[in-house]
């Protein structure tokens, strides 16, 4: 029985996981200590069509010992391909978000690593 109730939930749990990406509007983000800095990258994410997004990012960098701050926005499209999502938000550069939940960035500005999804729910 408890190896029944284990498949029913390991099979469930998959849809549940990339259902995220499936509403209409979906969030990401992620935050990187490197050092004294804290860098956070949130990611909104807005159904333009199948497979693409409206997108709005935001970087921001902390300085813990002084308390002084900045941040970048940019917006743009998204699309998936290959279980990638694929993000240009200029002028902050291009994201990709890994099907294993991880993100890069091509920019210093933004955190790497892996990332929380949500609907905002």
């Amino acid at each position: 029985m408890r190896a029944l109730i284990l498949a029913v939930a390991l099979v469930a749990a998959a849809p549940a996981a990339a259902g995220v990406m499936d509403q209409a509007r979906w969030s990401a983000g992620t935050i990187e200590r490197r050092g004294p800095l804290t860098v956070t990258t949130a990611l909104d994410f807005e159904r333009a069509a199948p497979g693409e997004w409206r997108v709005r990012a935001r970087c921001e960098t902390r300085d813990t010992r002084t308390g002084r701050w900045s941040a970048r926005t940019g917006s743009g499209v998204a699309v998936r391909s290959m279980r990638m999502v694929m993000i240009e938000a200029a002028p902050l550069g291009r994201l990709v978000l890994f099907p294993d939940g991880e993100l890069a960035a091509n920019t210093a500005a933004c955190a790497i690593g892996a990332a929380d999804l949500g609907t905002g729910d």
